[in-house]
């Protein structure tokens, strides 16, 4: 499949009553022909739930990944009192997060420890409070990055003057916290994306990429001021944003030909 993994939340279709169309929800038509009469021999119908279930996940190529804000979405944000829109932790984080601050004395690219771990609400509370309506000066994309990193490790408490950024993934790995700038319609998600799930590199415990938290800063493009922010599992990106590349891609899953000829003569769903 072209530019989408077939199996994730990302949003294809948004319709006026708000509600939408995922990848995940696409049915997919299989019709197998016969190379010597070239007739088609069946139909089959298959979900992509199906497909991941009995043959494996679709495989992910190399990409660089992007997601795209709705314009719509990111003016409903902004206009929000506070402009913060913000979910829930996954099932995996939320036994080890605590909705009590204390100050961290760790580094940013130690690993995350059980209580004390964040919350999304927490990180929400205090962000809310210190980064709305600070400015990241215009400079080179990497730069006005690593800026906002600064800013919001220091709002949450580390000490980076005796240290450099971690420069890794997610960027502050002790809260599995990766930050993100939204001046464009997409922001750049790098190396590593929700929408394909693996695991976290260099991680003691076993997160995944869908158990990193995201902070996006909606940054005005003229004034640079941060207007919104967006505070999100990995797990709900896909939910509410579409993902997409710089370039095209293909997203494959292999089916045995001998599963479509049992099927031979007959129309079948998810069989």
């Amino acid at each position: 499949m072209w530019n989408r993994n077939p199996a994730s939340e990302s949003v294809q279709v948004q319709f006026s009553d708000g509600s939408h169309l995922s990848a995940k929800d696409v049915r997919f038509v299989l019709v197998p022909i016969d190379p010597e009469t070239e007739r088609i021999t069946s139909v089959v119908i298959l979900t992509s739930e199906y497909i991941e279930t009995r043959f494996g996940r679709f495989g992910k190529p190399t990409i660089k990944q992007q997601l795209l804000v709705a314009g719509s979405l990111r003016d409903y944000i902004v206009s929000m009192r506070p402009p913060v829109f913000a979910g829930d932790d996954t099932s995996r984080v939320n036994p080890m997060v605590t909705d009590d601050y204390a100050s961290p004395s760790e580094v940013i690219h130690d690993s995350p420890k059980r209580g004390r771990l964040f919350s999304l609400h927490l990180i929400a509370e205090r962000t809310s409070r210190q980064l709305l309506g600070k400015m990241v000066p215009p400079d080179a994309t990497k730069n006005r990055g690593q800026n906002l990193e600064r800013l919001v490790a220091q709002v949450l408490g580390y000490n980076i003057d005796s240290g450099i950024l971690s420069g890794g993934y997610p960027d502050i790995a002790n809260q599995l916290l990766e930050v993100k700038i939204q001046d464009s319609p997409t922001v750049d998600l790098g190396r590593y994306s929700p929408q394909f799930e693996e695991p976290v590199p260099e991680m003691q415990n076993d997160f995944t990429t869908r158990d990193v938290r995201y902070l996006m800063a909606l940054t005005d493009p003229t004034e640079h001021t941060i207007d919104g922010l967006i505070l999100l599992a990995g797990d709900d990106l896909g939910k509410h944003f579409t993902y997409v590349a710089d370039d095209s891609f293909k997203c494959q899953r292999s089916i045995p030909m001998d599963f479509f000829k049992s099927f031979n003569g007959m129309s079948v769903f998810n069989p």
